[in-house]
């Protein structure tokens, strides 16, 4: 089992994981307080880390699943997009000094601005593969940069937009379940447990609904921007020192 080791694991992986965990840690230790405390000690810490690692993982298994059809409604992969001719996100003079980075750093292909493949799938696909390997230079020259940061706050808005009738689902089920064991032995303890969860499903309608649409997009956008400015930085300095 792999714990936390890095800033993405931790925001993208980790906290969404959490958030998704989160109806059902409520309910255990609201609903079954008697139980966990009738546990040894750590064991009822050890269940939660479980489920909480389990989460974690079907996520990621969510957010990656989702983010093609994503990348289809933007008009393409932000990376690539951003820096399309067509597109108007960057002025032409920025984007061209992108595109002769690549070509001179990495030697390779572009899309021409006037030529067919400008605004084209395959056009996007020359420059899907050129950032395949802007992706392995930024990781070795320079990994704790602006781009990284970026690329974990992407990954925890995707996953959890991913996931978000898993986290629904899950909601109205520990919120449901709640409700039957006050039903059937009221307490202090579960009713704050069934209004947790109940603050949890509105959360989860309004955040996963209204709010991580636009901000995984945006946040797409911007780790693009990152990537792309870092890159070319790290080719300037290389083609000053004369690495390249």
């Amino acid at each position: 089992m792999k714990f936390p080791a890095d800033t993405y694991d931790i925001k993208a992986r980790y906290a969404p994981g959490l958030i998704v965990a989160l109806p059902f840690l409520i309910t255990f230790w609201t609903c079954f307080h008697d139980e966990a405390k009738a546990l040894s000690g750590p064991m009822g810490g050890i269940i939660s880390i479980i489920v909480w690692y389990l989460m974690s993982v079907s996520v990621r298994f969510c957010g990656k699943r989702i983010e093609k059809s994503l990348w289809m409604s933007w008009g393409g992969a932000p990376s690539s997009i951003l820096v399309s001719w067509p597109d108007e996100r960057l002025g032409d003079d920025l984007k061209a000094k992108y595109h002769k980075m690549v070509a001179s750093f990495l030697g390779m292909p572009m899309p021409a601005r006037v030529s067919q493949e400008a605004g084209s799938p395959e056009g996007l696909h020359l420059i899907d593969q050129a950032f395949e390997r802007i992706k392995g230079i930024l990781r070795q020259y320079d990994k704790n940069g602006l781009w990284s940061i970026a690329n974990a706050e992407y990954g925890f808005a995707r996953n959890l937009y991913g996931s978000r009738l898993l986290w629904l689902s899950i909601s109205i089920f520990m919120t449901v379940l709640n409700a039957a064991f006050i039903y059937l032995s009221y307490d202090n303890l579960k009713l704050l447990g069934l209004i947790l969860n109940l603050l949890n499903v509105f959360c989860c309608v309004l955040v996963g609904w209204r709010v991580l649409p636009k901000l995984t997009e945006d946040i797409g956008f911007r780790y693009a921007e990152h990537a792309w400015e870092s890159f070319c930085n790290i080719a300037e300095q290389s083609v000053y020192k004369g690495e390249r």
